[in-house]
């Protein structure tokens, strides 16, 4: 069994994940931020170590004598007009990547595992400027649009180089939408399509994402854990494209009432985003039990919200 530091454990990922990662036997560590003891959610059996990505002392406590580093921590930028926020999301974010592959590659042995996203090809994949013919294979050449794609794709190149030049077990997986409830629930996928519908019968604004559960994520992160043939590679994770259409009959059953569909399509990109190596790699998806628990929990909070 190895020995697991983990980042962004306490987020939704992290908390189907670092359950699972203790369930197979590992031991793990957790960095958190400090925070006041009632509000503390620790898994029975993680060893929390407090601090930030920005804390020199506390990385080196997460990760000394670990046999892998499973960086899933984001944090949210502040207000663009503000520019010591946007300094602080660039240190906690692309610096904070930089300083975990710093200590990688001191020992030599550590395996980093990455979570990226899918907005490397930015956020709308239609918007890019050399058209329809490109492959959208995790060997495609990236042009983000945006920042939070272009600090993603930043952080991968340099950990691919890593992999090459250090001969480093780095790894990069490019999440899609992760269907499970956020905190706060607001921010959830799909939150605007059913509180449309609970609110008025009806569904107005369009979405569309390559998407997967919350479960499914995190099983394939912890098989990634001790995988050497993962070195330098890149995965795009995610089970298929799901738009508002494929939750109408959700909602319906759950609203014991039709809704009507009154927005445009959300249809898959005309270059599609390819998935073939995760599903080579992984069959077990569970993205239609989690959509439909996404559902009737948003279903039932919203209908909480309006009485």
């Amino acid at each position: 069994m190895a020995t697991i530091a983990v980042t962004g454990g306490t987020g939704l990922l992290g908390q189907s994940l670092v359950p699972l990662l203790l369930h197979r036997g590992h031991t793990v560590r957790l960095l958190s931020r400090p925070r006041p003891a009632t509000r503390r959610v620790t898994p029975v059996g993680a060893i929390l170590v407090e601090g930030s990505l920005t804390d020199e002392a506390a990385l080196d406590r997460l990760v000394d004598g670990a046999d892998c580093i499973l960086h899933a921590a984001y944090a949210e930028p502040g207000p663009a007009t503000d520019s010591a926020s946007t300094q602080r999301w660039f240190d906690e974010n692309f610096l904070g990547t930089m300083r975990l592959l710093e200590r990688t590659v001191r020992t030599r042995d550590q395996q980093l595992i990455y979570t990226s996203s899918l907005a490397v090809f930015s956020r709308d994949p239609n918007l890019d400027p050399r058209g329809d013919t490109l492959l959208r294979d995790e060997e495609c050449a990236l042009l983000p649009l945006e920042f939070y794609g272009s600090l993603r794709a930043a952080c991968e190149q340099l950990l691919r180089t890593a992999a090459h030049t250090y001969q480093l077990n780095t790894s990069c997986w490019r999440l899609g939408c992760v269907l499970g409830l956020r905190d706060p629930w607001t921010t959830s996928p799909l939150f605007s399509t059913v509180d449309e519908a609970v609110r008025t019968g009806e569904i107005r604004s369009p979405f569309g994402a390559y998407s997967l559960a919350v479960e499914d994520a995190a099983t394939l992160l912890a098989d990634a854990v001790g995988d050497a043939s993962l070195r330098g590679q890149i995965v795009h994770t995610f089970d298929r494209w799901i738009d508002h259409a494929s939750v109408v009959p959700m909602l319906e059953h759950e609203l014991g009432r039709p809704i009507c569909n009154s927005c445009a399509k959300a249809p898959e990109p005309r270059s599609p985003i390819r998935g073939e190596k995760v599903h080579a790699r992984y069959r077990g998806w569970r993205t239609e039990a989690s959509l439909r628990a996404l559902v009737r929990e948003l279903v039932a909070r919203c209908r909480e919200r309006t009485h």
